[in-house]
């Protein structure tokens, strides 16, 4: 299974490349010429160093909060797990796929464009693998996403359209489910102080993001554009999104869906913390477990390795030991909870980029 995952991983490495999805260049008179990008599989040399990395700060975490507790805990804890309320923690993060999938739904269906919900189910999963799997800041599953979109025939405006409402909201709902947590963070004196700056920050970069993206159709950020042809990822995020009409952001009622549904998402994952907690024998704090989520994605946002493996967690189990949550539950609804929405789809979201990422047969 390692070896066959191993061969998958270096497919779709090369899937992802110009030569597979995209041509170099977008051709003006083929209105459904995809959308023009660089291979992604090339920017990390030793992908698999990073993994080992992450699995290794993952296993020095298990090993210092089980030398600080004591290993009854730990198999206490197993034994009284409650499998009405882990079944419920993986309903929940089917569901943030399913949200995921409206939300491509929604934009493309703005232009003029169907997709079934079976496909846009497969596009999520797709899309979580490929980002787990080879880190970009998101820029691979959104690779995946336009590529698959373009091979279902839907024309390059339509696509660039989709994948700028798409990023650009999702931005948006990450900074307000940010400030809700600095909220709660500054109201309980949950965090110190550098915490609560660090999250202060991200929150202005991200409404700097959202900015940035709505005003790019328009050409009204040319100059920053300029500056940002330096930096490879992002020269290849504005060859997709600047192929966006300038009106992508005037249908409201389709922002407002898009918003609303990534913003659920983070409840959702929020919420699979607490109900893991929850299934482990411990009630805790809703807006406590929120926050703490919140500062955890953030930690595992601007780390550099797959999927925030080991920062992630490390920063969970520290954030919910500052509300007030024993280290061995927390560290176990951690794992819980990457199981659950990291590991567990690995195997379907694989599947999917290959089928997505597959020549058309001749």
């Amino acid at each position: 299974m390692a070896k066959s995952v191993h061969s998958s991983l270096h497919e779709c490495t090369a899937l992802i490349g110009i030569s597979k999805i995209m041509p170099v260049s977008l051709n003006s008179d083929e209105p459904n010429a995809p959308l023009p990008q660089e291979p992604l599989g090339a920017s990390s040399s030793r992908p698999w160093l990073i993994w080992l990395v992450g699995a290794a700060a993952c296993g020095a975490l298990i090993l210092v909060v089980t030398h600080l507790t004591e290993e009854e805990d730990f198999l206490r804890l197993l034994q009284q797990i409650d499998l009405s309320w882990l079944a419920l923690a993986l309903l929940l993060q089917s569901g943030t796929y399913m949200l995921q999938g409206i939300v491509w739904r929604v934009v493309v269906s703005a232009g003029g464009q169907g997709l079934s919900l079976g496909k846009s189910f497969e596009l999520s999963l797709a899309m979580l693998f490929v980002d787990q799997a080879l880190p970009s800041g998101g820029i691979s599953g959104v690779a995946v996403v336009s590529g698959a979109l373009s091979r279902l025939g839907m024309p390059s405006a339509v696509v660039a359209s989709a994948v700028l409402v798409d990023v650009a909201l999702y931005h948006l709902a990450y900074a307000t489910c940010m400030a809700l947590a600095l909220g709660v963070t500054l109201y309980h004196a949950y965090l110190p102080g550098w915490v609560d700056a660090a999250m202060l920050i991200f929150l202005l970069v991200e409404l700097g993001v959202v900015a940035f993206l709505i005003y790019l159709p328009s050409g009204g950020v040319n100059w920053v554009k300029t500056r940002l042809r330096r930096f490879t990822k992002m020269t290849r995020l504005l060859q997709w999104v600047e192929h966006a009409p300038p009106g992508s952001f005037k249908n409201h009622q389709v922002l407002l869906l898009a918003f609303t549904m990534h913003a659920l998402i983070f409840v959702l994952d929020a919420a699979t913390i607490w109900v893991a907690a929850r299934a482990l024998g411990v009630t805790a704090s809703l807006g406590g477990v929120f926050s703490s989520f919140m500062v955890s994605n953030l930690f595992r946002t601007i780390g550099i390795i797959p999927g925030g493996l080991g920062t992630f967690e490390t920063a969970s189990v520290m954030a919910l030991r500052s509300i007030g949550m024993p280290l061995s539950v927390g560290l176990s609804a951690t794992l819980l909870f990457r199981g659950l929405s990291f590991w567990l789809p690995m195997i379907p979201g694989l599947v999917c980029s290959r089928r997505l990422l597959r020549k058309p047969r001749e």
